[in-house]
């Protein structure tokens, strides 16, 4: 499968995309690895969230703001892992470093 298909597939099915693709293919060069764990990283804090403020009836309708938000977010990230670009999310890029440092830089 190409590097590209497996950035894309890891931003179009969240989390369970990304961990499929850091732990089923070891083969996967760096910039691979990165877009699935920023995927993966981003997927579960927008969850989170939106379970957070799903909880709080007057700021509820924060969801709809996160739900587009990570949609906008999995379509830019589709197009750079397609063209195999770096993607880089200020805040969000240190903490995927953070959590995957040693599995990005295999």
């Amino acid at each position: 499968m190409n590097e590209n298909i497996k950035g894309v597939i890891a931003y179009i099915f969240g989390f369970i995309g990304g961990l499929i693709i850091l732990f089923g293919f070891k083969d996967s060069e760096r910039i691979t690895r990165f877009h699935a764990s920023q995927a993966t990283t981003v997927s579960v804090i927008c969850m989170v969230a939106a379970i957070i403020f799903g909880f709080i009836p007057v700021i509820k309708y924060i969801n709809i703001l996160i739900t587009l938000g990570y949609i906008a977010f999995v379509v830019i990230g589709c197009i750079k892992a397609y063209n195999v670009d770096d993607y880089e999310i200020p805040v969000l890029t240190d903490l995927t470093r953070k959590i995957f440092g040693n599995i990005i830089e295999g």
